[in-house]
This record gives C-alpha cells, sequence and structure tokens, in this order.
C-alpha cells in the first residue's frame, strides 16, 4: 500500500510538470537555478533567389517574442526583424539582398524585450546566380515549320525536375505587330501555333527556369534566333510526285511514259521517265535499265530561281532494285546538271545506293538569288538491271 501510495504521488507530480510547461512552454528548468528561453521559431524555410533569400518562419507560441535576430557567415552578417505578436500565429517574412552566390547556413533568435533569446532555430539554404544562370539551356525545338501562314513549333519533351518553367517567344506578326508572349511547360508532347505569322520570319526565344519549387526569382536562358522552315515546293516545282503526272502529249502505256513538266535528256528519255507500276495513284519518276542496254549520264530535272538562303531537296524513294552503280539526286547552280564524273562540281548531292535508302536530302545554301537545277542523274552499266522509283520531292527553305 505504501509503494502504490508512493507511485500515485509521483504519477500526480509529473503529470503537474507537463501541465506546467503546456502552459509555459518556452522555460528550461535547469540544475541550478530557472533559465527563461523565448519560443524558437517554427517551420523554418529558405526560398531562395537571384543574389538573394526570402527566410520564412512560423511563431506559434510565446506572445512576448519582439523581435528577430538571423545570423550567417558564421555569425559575420545579420540582420534583424522588428516583430508585432497578434493573437494567433504569426508568419515571418525576412528578405535578405546582396548575397554571394552560394550556400549558406542562417540562424534564427528570437528574443523578448528584456533579452530573452530562444533556442537557435538552424536552416540551409542556396543562393543563385549569374553562374546558375549561365550554365542553363534553351529548350530545343523538335521541329520548327510555316505552313498555312501559321507557325507550328514542336518542343522536345523535358523532364519535370529540371525547373523549367516556361518558354518567352518575341516575334512580329504579319501586321507588323510585336508579340512578347509566355507559353508555360508543358513537359510532353508540347506544341505551340501561332497564326497570322509571315513567311520567311525569325522569331527569337528563351527559356525560364526556377531552381527550386519555393523560388522567388525566375532565371532565363539566353536568347537564340530561330528560323521556320517552310515547304516552298508548291511556290517553285511542278509536278513534285504523291504521285508524279503523266505528260500526255507524248506516248504512254499502262505503265510507262514521260513525266509532266521535267525536263529531261535523251539518255532518260528514251527509257521513260514515268513509272506507273503500281498504278496511277502511286506514279514515280524513274531512271532504270533492265537487261537491254545501259544508261550514260541519264538526267531528269528542273531550273529554278531561288532567293538567298538555306535549303533542303527532298527526294522520297518508292523502290530501288539491285545496288545503283552512280545515281545521285543533285543540285546545281546554273541551268543543267553535272555528269556523273563530274558531280563534284554540284552544289550539293546525295548518292543512292539500294533500297534502304529512303529518304535522300541534298543542303545547300546561296547566298544571293541563284538560278540552280535540282534532280536526278544516274550512270547504270553493271548490274544490269539497276531501277530507281521516286514517290515525291520537296523543296524546303530554312533561311
Amino acid at each position: 500500500m505504501h509503494v502504490l501510495r508512493n507511485t500515485i504521488w509521483l504519477l500526480l507530480a509529473m503529470a503537474g510538470i507537463i501541465s506546467c510547461r503546456k502552459q509555459d512552454d518556452y522555460k528550461s528548468y535547469l540544475t541550478g537555478g530557472e533559465i527563461l528561453y523565448t519560443g524558437k521559431a517554427d517551420s523554418v524555410q529558405v526560398h531562395p533567389g537571384r543574389n538573394r533569400v526570402e527566410l520564412y518562419w512560423l511563431l506559434i507560441s510565446d506572445p512576448t517574442i519582439v523581435r528577430s535576430k538571423v545570423y550567417w557567415n558564421n555569425h559575420a552578417d545579420s540582420t534583424e526583424v522588428t516583430i508585432k505578436r497578434t493573437a494567433g500565429i504569426d508568419t515571418i517574412r525576412l528578405l535578405i539582398s546582396n548575397l554571394a552566390e552560394r550556400t549558406y547556413d542562417f540562424e534564427i533568435i528570437n528574443y523578448d524585450k528584456v533579452g530573452h533569446a530562444s533556442m537557435k532555430a538552424h536552416t540551409i539554404g542556396t543562393v543563385y546566380g549569374r553562374t546558375y544562370e549561365s550554365a542553363l539551356l534553351n529548350r530545343s525545338i523538335n521541329n520548327a515549320e510555316w505552313t498555312d501562314n501559321e507557325a507550328h513549333i514542336s518542343w522536345s519533351d523535358i523532364d519535370s525536375t529540371t525547373g523549367v518553367l516556361g518558354m518567352e517567344l518575341k516575334y512580329t506578326d504579319a501586321d507588323n505587330k510585336l508579340h512578347d508572349t509566355l507559353i508555360p511547360a508543358v513537359m510532353e508532347s508540347q506544341m505551340s501555333i501561332w497564326a497570322n505569322y509571315p513567311s520567311n520570319t525569325p522569331f527569337q526565344y528563351r527559356t525560364m527556369y526556377r531552381p527550386d519549387t519555393l523560388a522567388i526569382d525566375t532565371f532565363y536562358t539566353d536568347w537564340e534566333t530561330k528560323t521556320l522552315k517552310e515547304d516552298i515546293t508548291l511556290a517553285y516545282l511542278r509536278n513534285p510526285g504523291g504521285p508524279f503526272l503523266l505528260d500526255p502529249s507524248k506516248p504512254s502505256d499502262w505503265r510507262w511514259g514521260q513525266l509532266a513538266d521535267w525536263s529531261y535528256n535523251a539518255a532518260a528519255g528514251q527509257r521513260y521517265t514515268y513509272d506507273a507500276i503500281n498504278g496511277t495513284a502511286n506514279a514515280c519518276l524513274t531512271l532504270w535499265i533492265y537487261w537491254d542496254g545501259t544508261l550514260t549520264n541519264g538526267k531528269i530535272y528542273q531550273t529554278v530561281t531561288l532567293p538567298a538562303g538555306e535549303y533542303r531537296f527532298n527526294a522520297t524513294i518508292s523502290n530501288i532494285d539491285a545496288t545503283l552503280e552512280a545515281t545521285y539526286v543533285t543540285v546545281a547552280e546554273g541551268s543543267s546538271l553535272p555528269d556523273v564524273e563530274n558531280i563534284a562540281t554540284a552544289a550539293g548531292y546525295y548518292k543512292l545506293k539500294d533500297n534502304n535508302d529512303k529518304q535522300a536530302t541534298v543542303p545547300f545554301t546561296l547566298t544571293q538569288a541563284t538560278t540552280v537545277t535540282l534532280g536526278f542523274v544516274a550512270t547504270m552499266i553493271s548490274p544490269s538491271d539497276q531501277s530507281l522509283r521516286v514517290s515525291r520531292v520537296n523543296l524546303i527553305r530554312y533561311k
């Protein structure tokens, strides 16, 4: 019974101590006397920025707090904020500027009006600046194309952890109105379309970053100028295929004939330049031999005058039989294509080899308005069953 009575008294004493601490949780009792501690900063956060930070904390208890002092750089630097407590929980935000770009350890101590200090509250945060910003990469573009008076931009996919916030773009529309547009980032399959966009007009863009979800500042890449590629096929080339059209004024049968609107030399023309082996809906441009002779420098081409710019002449291949001996997709300055032996004099060329070649691209650059000839040249001697069928061509301007 005596032991039970002592246990009860002990429990009552402990309950009293706990009760006192709930009523006054900023008092600490140490051996040798009573030491009073002001209430400690709670829920401390660092909101990073450009050569600055915003410190955030809560004052939950202790209505006697009148100021808070913040230290960093091992107490070499500090600042102070005056506190006016309310009856509830107070939120404190403190902006510290002119900080070098690095990681900091911040220490917050609260004080009451007679100078009693709180326990220290520590937090670590990073300050960002020019070094961080200079390493940022502009979001890449998968495809930028002008079509039907619209700009179509396909953005590359990005990871949400990169901190990309969005893209800022500047361009001038067809009415000569300048646009400065912010586009929020979508991580995957993002497309942007701008209406009333003039042909052959570049735009500028940069990418916006936030290094942290709590960041108070936005960081930017350098501006980059981008030119929309533009399919100018129909503006310059006739009968570009998909399918190719037959010249009705020339002899033909169910399969063979001559191409409409294309020029060709005698070597190519005597073997026909139009092939509808898979029907007229799939008719092709062709150069070929089949056990009954050879082809030497057969040429099929068109001659046009283009303004200065960067271009791609593309050919989509339907079929190649055997291994082609010397067949080229070619672009040359002037009004004719070079012979196979002189192919190196062309402005650009692509050598076709076998049926693995399904897309041929010839890039070329013109520094001024220039007459150029685009097309195909082939010499076919051995093997004796070579053939090329092209389903379509196009001409793309990049700049």
